[in-house]
């Protein structure tokens, strides 16, 4: 195929030159030779001056001497891609370029001609294989933003330390053993630091810049000690600090009482106790989100109490994440945080909700999935704030009527839980866009369009709003699976009748026809004798409990759990009874004969 390199793409506004090639070589990149786009620059340059040049995923190898003589007006130069091992000596006549990309080309050293491109702004070269820099890399005293992440690098030289205009400095994913000196001893105006993926590194080494803001230190594996610089007063500016998944041997807490003001602390798998953390935010004045649960099954922090009482404002926290930490209970304090905007505590072995919980009128998101919680506070209606409401897989019988005063919420997750009738109160949801109702004691198949509008439409936009927040569900859907059905579901008329149903109803279709869910209510047989065919102590099997892997001794079904402490209802008795032929359908009945006092 004869190979195209269309250089003409010009714009005139931004003075911009991508080199396209049509012909591709075997592994994917572009073939083009560097005479040609020299040919090609000398050609165009006549005619415009090119501030930027882009040459992006060519298998281009090297970059030669003519290429750079045409462009000593460029601004910006992307190599990104191009297989390159070094480059010449002449692109130190690039003496206006601000942005150099050297991302994925295969430096085993960063060229040395770099060092004389004295009003470089920006430097990309990330994932090569560079286990050195220049010795005199700190004569760019212009730079701004240097990005060496994935590379072989153990230290950068003290040269470095004149870089005092520095802003950014990534440095993810080498073989750093500890913060460079340059670090700790310069670049005063560094503002974001990161060294994330630097297995077992110091990280308790103080940075210079009292102007840093965020500081990135995730999946360090185990590093010799906690970083405690992060808590001293003169930082005034960090507010971010993310620690995720790594761990550390000691924590070196020399002061009693300190002052810090980090507002987004993230510390989530990083084999945390209450102690540690209690004494980590002790004294933070401004914390505002604390983000310490769990996401896979190792490094886990463990937290069966939440340890939030040692914060010195807690007025200022907005959002807590404690997913998976073995939660046990919520602490009656949390009235305190009154403007807490978002809550997660999912997957924990949590019971109830306090009361004190609906105090927390700014609460907008509650996060409650996979506790064993059976009822939710009775005045939960005062969460007038409340948008999203995710409490899948638990043991929700009821919902309170209160809840129908929750005029904001937008997302109602009830997947899987123990409700034997559609809540009532839903209809009156004006808000309501997304509603997920499968895997309970009902089936949503012929959901009433007067009382659920378009179910499917809301389940299928819940699910979706979960996708797009990062929050996973189970496709399954239809009622729970158990011995017996407890529901009786209406066509979209509001009316069934035997004919209407299909044998995989089970029960359903030895059941005269009523409106949805009226079978809770009436037409239950009045026969001498069938008070004697059901034994009214039955005992309903308790639902299987999951405890947190740290929970060691876990009690047998003994935790207080409102919806077991009471016998069945006699309904569901009645249905089991039915489904079983115990009991015969006949036309006599009385009223509400079994409904329970």
């Amino acid at each position: 195929m004869t190979e195209e390199c269309n250089l003409e793409n010009l714009s005139n506004e931004f003075k911009s030159l991508k080199v396209v090639t049509s012909n591709t070589h075997q592994n994917g990149l572009n073939t083009i030779s560097t005479e040609e786009i020299d040919n090609q620059i000398e050609k165009i340059t006549g005619k415009q001056i090119i501030e930027k040049l882009n040459v992006l995923d060519n298998n281009l190898n090297h970059v030669s001497n003519i290429s750079v003589e045409y462009l000593s007006h460029l601004v910006d130069l992307n190599l990104y891609n191009c297989r390159l091992k070094y480059l010449p000596n002449s692109l130190n006549m690039l003496k206006a370029l601000n942005c150099l990309n050297l991302d994925d080309n295969q430096f085993y050293v960063l060229p040395s001609v770099i060092c004389e491109l004295t009003n470089l702004k920006k430097l990309w070269a990330c994932r090569n294989k560079i286990a050195k820099v220049p010795s005199n890399l700190g004569d760019l005293s212009n730079l701004e933003i240097l990005f060496l992440s994935t590379n072989q690098l153990t230290d950068l030289p003290m040269s470095c330390a004149n870089l005092n205009r520095l802003e950014v400095c990534c440095l993810c994913t080498n073989k750093f053993q500890r913060i460079p000196d340059c670090i700790a001893k310069g670049m005063r105006n560094l503002q974001i630091l990161m060294v994330s993926q630097n297995p077992y590194m110091e990280l308790n080494i103080y940075p210079q810049s009292i102007n840093l803001k965020s500081f990135y230190a995730e999946q360090n594996h185990i590093c010799p000690s906690f970083p405690v610089w992060i808590l001293n007063a003169k930082y005034t500016k960090l507010e971010t600090v993310v620690l995720n998944d790594t761990r550390f041997k000691t924590f070196n807490f020399r002061q009693k009482s300190w002052v810090s003001y980090v507002k987004k602390l993230m510390m989530k798998q990083c084999n945390l106790q209450e102690k540690e953390i209690e004494k980590i935010i002790s004294g933070t004045t401004k914390l505002e989100q604390l983000v310490i649960g769990n996401g896979k099954t190792n490094n886990q922090n463990y937290f069966p109490n939440m340890p939030i009482k040692t914060m010195q404002d807690a007025s200022s926290l907005k959002q807590i994440d404690m997913h998976d930490t073995g939660l046990v209970v919520i602490p009656n304090t949390i009235n305190k945080f009154v403007n807490l905007s978002d809550m997660n505590l999912s997957s924990n072995n949590i019971f109830f909700l306090p009361e004190e919980i609906c105090c927390l009128k700014s609460l907008s998101r509650l996060i409650m999935d996979n506790n064993h919680i059976a009822s939710l506070p009775q005045n939960i209606g005062d969460l007038i704030s409340l948008r999203e409401l995710k409490i899948r897989n638990n043991d929700l019988n009821r919902l309170p009527d209160s809840m129908k005063s929750l005029s904001n919420l937008e997302y109602l997750d009830l997947y899987d839980n123990e409700l034997e009738t559609v809540p009532e109160m839903i209809a009156d949801l004006a808000s309501l866009k997304g509603l997920d109702l499968e895997q309970n004691f009902f089936s949503t198949k012929y959901l009433s369009p007067t009382r659920v509008p378009y179910y499917e439409n809301m389940r299928d936009v819940l699910r979706n709003y979960w996708l797009d927040s990062l929050f996973g569900y189970e496709s399954l859907c239809g009622c729970k699976p158990k011995p017996f059905n407890n529901e009786l579901s209406s066509s979209p008329s509001s009316s069934l009748s035997k004919s209407n149903l299909s044998d995989e109803e089970g029960v359903y279709s030895t059941i005269p026809g009523g409106t949805y869910n009226e079978l809770m209510n009436e037409r239950w047989d009045t026969s001498e004798d069938s008070a004697e065919e059901f034994d009214p102590h039955e005992h309903k099997e308790p639902r299987k409990r999951m405890y947190h892997p740290f929970t060691f001794y876990k009690p047998f079904q003994q935790e207080y759990c409102p919806a077991e402490s009471h016998p069945p209802r006699v309904i569901t008795r009645v249905i089991e009874l039915l489904r079983n032929g115990t009991l015969v359908w006949t036309t006599n009945f009385e009223e509400g004969q079994f409904e329970d006092p």
